[in-house]
């Protein structure tokens, strides 16, 4: 089972993708901010982390800078986010998120198409990443 790390600040987004993901069989863990959820990516080695970039404590930007998706190929990062700067997009890509979605444009199930197709391109052939 592919577990997912959800870092958004606004408890009733999360409660949303909490449950999509969940009710499609994967293993989530969520936090409230980048420092928490540096804290939980490096406890826990998820598949995917879903990253919102603004937050307290630390913003989605200062995760990826700190956590490093090269130091740890197992992990995918998409952002989520209603930032839309070419500046944001560009530099989260720099620092390894593998797609930036913005909130305002994606409905839960293509939020949910976004992270398998995520996970698919991490998991070999014939692999189901839910499972």
């Amino acid at each position: 089972m592919a577990k997912i790390l959800i870092v958004e600040d606004s408890p009733s987004i999360q409660k949303v993708y909490q449950t999509v993901l969940t009710h499609e069989g994967y293993d989530v863990i969520s936090a409230v901010d980048g420092k928490e959820a540096l804290s939980l990516a490096l406890n826990s080695s998820p598949d995917l982390v879903l990253l919102d970039l603004l937050m307290a404590k630390m913003g989605g930007l200062e995760f990826l800078r700190t956590f490093d998706l090269a130091k740890h190929p197992g992990t995918k990062a998409i952002v989520f986010s209603n930032l839309a700067s070419s500046e944001l997009i560009d530099e989260a890509k720099e620092l390894g998120a593998t797609r930036y979605l913005m909130k305002s444009n994606f409905t839960p199930q293509e939020l949910l198409d976004a992270v398998k197709a995520a996970l698919a391109e991490a998991n070999p052939v014939g692999s189901n990443p839910a499972a």
